[in-house]
């Protein structure tokens, strides 16, 4: 951790506004709709062609999630696109542990500001070193995945 560079969220990546897309508005198709709780329907046209991380500014504040595809983002999340300046699984564990749902700053409803988000530090290692780590961890999601599989099924 001696190589790695402190660095704060905004000196890396832009948190982009969804933008508003009702119930009523959504035309049937294959492409995730995301909100600050995570998938809440399907559209049949995306906001974002291609991957990306979705952080939740509205409600339920800084959930992180990540979409394999294409993806909708409504107005109560931020996304986040790939970059060559970060490993885009790193960013998405790194913004998990970050605890962004801690810096409310709304006392109606829960939100999370922009720049306040962008301040949050943290270490950044090579590009390398990045994709080591974030395989590791993706690796132990799809394990644990795969378990809570099993699990329900001898339940059911």
């Amino acid at each position: 951790m001696k190589n790695w560079k402190e660095i704060k969220l905004g000196d890396i990546c832009i948190l982009n506004y969804g933008k508003s897309l009702t119930s009523v508005k959504r035309k049937k198709g294959n492409i995730p709709v995301y909100s600050s709780a995570g998938i809440t329907g399907w559209h049949n046209t995306s906001l974002v062609n291609t991957n990306g991380i979705i952080i939740g500014r509205k409600g339920t504040i800084g959930s992180v999630y990540y979409s394999k595809m294409p993806f909708y983002c409504i107005d109560t999340a931020y996304y986040v696109l790939p970059s060559k300046e970060y490993d885009i699984m790193y960013l998405y564990y790194r913004l998990k542990a970050l605890h962004l749902e801690k810096l409310n700053e709304d006392s109606a409803v829960p939100g999370l500001n922009r720049e306040t988000a962008y301040s949050q530090t943290f270490g950044l290692p090579s590009i390398e070193e990045q994709k080591r780590i974030a395989s590791i961890l993706s690796f132990l999601d799809e394990k644990i995945e795969t378990n809570k599989l099993i699990n329900d099924n001898l339940a059911a």
